[in-house]
């Protein structure tokens, strides 16, 4: 999913700066700190921190324990020049993986990428809609901002979704949902219309209504 907030602690500036951009050029939403001061000032919003080892103050490694302490299941990933095998192992005993400097930036962000899988699954992303099939869950933007959506949207929801690119009609649904004594002419437009809000659809692009067909989920839609 892009969209992650993804928080920076790195004293060293131009490093820095240049993670910053790495991170955000994958069109994630990055915090960079020199220090802990800050640090957990929005903590809750954060989904991976990755970690400098040598900082100014408090070093990373205790920053971390402070983050694991909240038991916030946040990711952590150690950047350091420190090549030992026990520094590597106390690292990885304390955070989720370790990458020694210099590194080639593709090789991080593979690994911040395999990370925040290994976290939060994998998904289907639907202009600014993210489609996690496996948890039958939904998000807007990033992943702290999920769809409320009710059983029975959720169901609807995802029987689009299994069904993209296909056109749905109205008996489609009645009996996939429904009963056939429990239909009513308005209900499917009903909850189509309360799903569209909920993932901020306006126009009808995600979810579009084919007339006199019925309706469809698009996985392309052009810009």
């Amino acid at each position: 999913m892009k969209g992650y907030n993804i928080l920076i602690v790195e004293d060293d500036l131009m490093i820095g700066d240049i993670l910053k951009k790495i991170l955000e050029r994958e069109e994630y939403n990055v915090c960079w700190k020199t220090s802990s001061s800050g640090v957990f000032d929005e903590i809750n919003e954060i989904d991976m921190v990755v970690m400098d080892v040598m900082l100014p103050g408090e070093d990373g490694y205790q920053i971390t324990k402070k983050i694991k302490g909240l038991g916030l299941s946040i990711p952590v990933i150690f950047l350091s020049a420190r090549n030992d095998i026990d520094s590597k192992l106390q690292g990885l005993t304390i955070g989720e993986d370790y990458l020694i400097k210099p590194y080639d930036p593709r090789e991080l962000l593979l690994r911040v990428q395999k990370l925040l899988e290994n976290n939060y699954g994998t998904f289907t992303q639907i202009k600014h809609v993210y489609i996690n099939a496996d948890t039958k869950r939904v998000y807007i933007q990033n992943a702290h901002h999920e769809a409320a959506f009710t059983a029975i949207e959720r169901k609807l929801f995802f029987y689009l979704y299994d069904n993209r690119d296909r056109i749905l009609s109205k008996d489609h649904f009645y009996n996939y949902l429904w009963q056939l004594e429990d239909r009513n002419p308005n209900i499917i437009n009903v909850h189509i219309k309360k799903i569209r809000a909920k993932i901020k659809d306006d126009k009808g692009e995600i979810i579009q209504n084919i007339y006199g067909e019925g309706y469809r989920m698009n996985t392309y839609i052009k810009k």
